[in-house]
């Protein structure tokens, strides 16, 4: 059993649109309608692929988050939005026609589960990262320390200040150490499917029947 936290009202809405999306491939579509509702079943197939594992997915797991984060890249942005001639809408198609009175609105919906796709492919391959006996990302090899030729300046050579030395090292450490750019930081697998769940149900709120 799953313990309880803040992301299980977006995984639970995840599951349910996710057997909402399914029933659209049982209506006999065909053409470009046919293709799209394959596309929202191939996300729907993700979402349920998804849906056990977020909350607390394991390195065990990140080759599943990869798989279904390149699946969710792959039907989203453009690729969902050329689904999407203008007035197609005849049945078994389920687009209302505000999708092109608001077709902006609607891109972006398409271009930011695409966004979410990709950082959920980052979050994948943190997993990677983490060793399977602690769960933990695993350390950097440490810098080799500096010689004490390095360390050593002009002033403090020729004696005449031992203080300066010290000075002008830490001065240079914390200038490379600030000039290093930090990695970027990487959001958990349940706070992106958390969104990816948000963006396809205020997309069906707004543009579906």
């Amino acid at each position: 059993m799953y313990r309880k936290i803040n992301y299980l009202g977006p995984l639970a809405c995840g599951v349910l649109l996710a057997g909402a999306m399914t029933a659209f491939g049982h209506n006999g579509a065909t053409g470009i309608i046919g293709e799209r509702m394959m596309g929202m079943m191939m996300l729907s197939d993700q979402i349920k692929e998804l849906a056990p594992i977020a909350d607390a997915p394991t390195p065990a797991d990140a080759e599943t988050v990869i798989a279904a984060a390149e699946m969710i890249a792959m039907h989203a942005g453009p690729a969902m939005t050329d689904l999407f001639p203008e007035g197609s809408i005849e049945a078994p198609s389920e687009a209302r026609p505000e999708i092109w009175e608001r077709w902006q609105e609607f891109s972006a919906h398409a271009e930011r589960l695409g966004g979410l796709g990709e950082e959920l492919g980052l979050a994948g391959e943190s997993l990677l990262a983490r060793t399977p006996a602690t769960n933990d990302v695993a350390a950097a090899p440490a810098a080799p320390p500096l010689s004490e030729w390095e360390r050593m300046d002009f002033a403090w050579l020729m004696g005449l200040s031992a203080e300066r030395a010290i000075v002008v090292d830490t001065v240079t450490t914390a200038s490379i150490v600030a000039a290093t750019p930090a990695e970027p930081a990487v959001r958990p697998v349940a706070t992106i499917y958390a969104d990816i769940a948000a963006t396809c149900s205020s997309c069906h709120a707004a543009f579906r029947r």
